[in-house]
């Protein structure tokens, strides 16, 4: 079995991909995937088990401008340009790797894998990741002849199309690592510290920075003594902040990226994050109780992620309209000192957890593949 899997160069996008490359893999042994992402994907890509027996494939980035101010005009003609880029380069590399399937998984980067395969008749499966339809799922699912999706209720594709849900897959290592309760040992900090693990996604969020260091400094002395935290920054602002916590006087790990976030979940007691349906998921894994910071410039999709697992007690919604270091500090203090509510987020957010998604991702792939055309 040959399948093509197309997928956007941000975290959001490729980690899911990769792990129903994962799955597919496991279950079809024999089988030959490409997976193929934006050129600024590249750094997501490891050799390791994670990518062993996978195909990659590289896109010119080609993002579509937005509307916003007069720089959109400027910015059409090479986007254009790029778009062209893409086709033509996608249609190289389906006349070379002649798939049986496709999978998109969203973003820029799919939309001229799933149109490129509609046109040679190739089957198209598309999975969105977030409760609200990212643009290009939506166009792309009327020549899909499946759409999955991760969460209930998701938004945005017409009334005509039909959905099927199978969570959001993740990759073997967080699932396996999950299974486990115990602790890393020896851990990373000592005991008697409340761990905070602060992560914007897999870019990094300077917004998110800057708020949870000024929320720093609303702590006592005492209080920051009795603080550990772990803290993804991005790759633009790792040297300042590391610096900037060593002067606050706060313990931390601090790093630009993390490939292996299956070892820092469990050695935290509390999360600040960002809403990427990734994020959520991920805590949802491990029951690591949140309080999320929606990112609002990304269509709705944050909001309306958090507003799910928030409805459903698994983490504390603070929108950044609201998110002033005080009320920050006043969410991390409501759960730090009970216990009892994060046992209760915990408990709901491993009620939310899908560690099954990656199999019923690609069991719906392989019926798609054997039915006869």
């Amino acid at each position: 079995m040959r399948v093509a899997v197309f997928a956007g160069p941000t975290g959001g996008h490729f980690f899911p991909a990769l792990a129903f490359c994962q799955s597919f893999k496991e279950r079809r042994p024999s089988s030959v995937i490409l997976l193929v992402t934006g050129e600024r994907g590249r750094n997501l890509v490891r050799p390791s088990e994670e990518t062993s027996g996978i195909q990659f494939g590289w896109l010119p980035d080609f993002p579509l401008p937005r509307p916003r101010n007069w720089d959109f005009f400027l910015c059409v003609p090479s986007f254009l340009l790029k778009l062209l880029q893409a086709f033509w380069k996608t249609e190289l590399l389906l006349n070379r790797f002649k798939p049986e399937l496709t999978v998109g998984f969203g973003s820029y980067t799919s939309f001229p894998g799933v149109v490129a395969s509609r046109r040679r008749k190739i089957p198209v499966l598309i999975h969105e990741q977030n409760r609200s339809a990212g643009r290009a799922n939506v166009w792309a699912a009327r020549l899909a002849g499946q759409v999955a999706v991760s969460f209930e209720r998701t938004q945005g594709f017409p009334p005509s199309i039909s959905l099927i849900r199978t969570g959001l897959p993740l990759r073997a290592s967080l699932i396996h690592r999950a299974a486990r309760s115990e602790r890393k040992d020896p851990p990373l900090f000592a005991p008697g510290k409340e761990r905070i693990l602060v992560v914007g996604g897999s870019q990094g969020s300077q917004s998110l920075n800057r708020l949870v260091l000024e929320t720093w400094d609303l702590f006592s002395r005492e209080e920051k003594q009795g603080l550990a935290v772990i803290h993804i920054t991005g790759r633009k602002e790792f040297e300042g902040i590391k610096k900037m916590y060593f002067e606050k006087g706060i313990e931390a790990l601090v790093y630009p990226f993390h490939e292996q976030m299956e070892e820092l979940y469990p050695e935290a007691d509390l999360a600040l994050t960002r809403s990427g349906a990734n994020t959520l998921f991920e805590l949802a894994l491990f029951g690591l109780p949140a309080v999320v910071i929606p990112f609002p410039y990304a269509e709705g999709h944050q909001e309306l992620n958090a507003e799910s697992f928030n409805r459903a007690g698994g983490v504390v919604l603070l929108p950044e309209s609201k998110a002033t270091p005080a009320r920050l500090k006043e969410k991390v203090f409501e759960l730090i000192r009970s216990s009892d509510l994060r046992r209760q987020m915990s408990k709901s957010l491993r009620g939310l957890a899908r560690p099954e998604a990656s199999r019923r991702l690609a069991e719906l792939a392989e019926k798609i593949l054997e039915t006869p055309r």
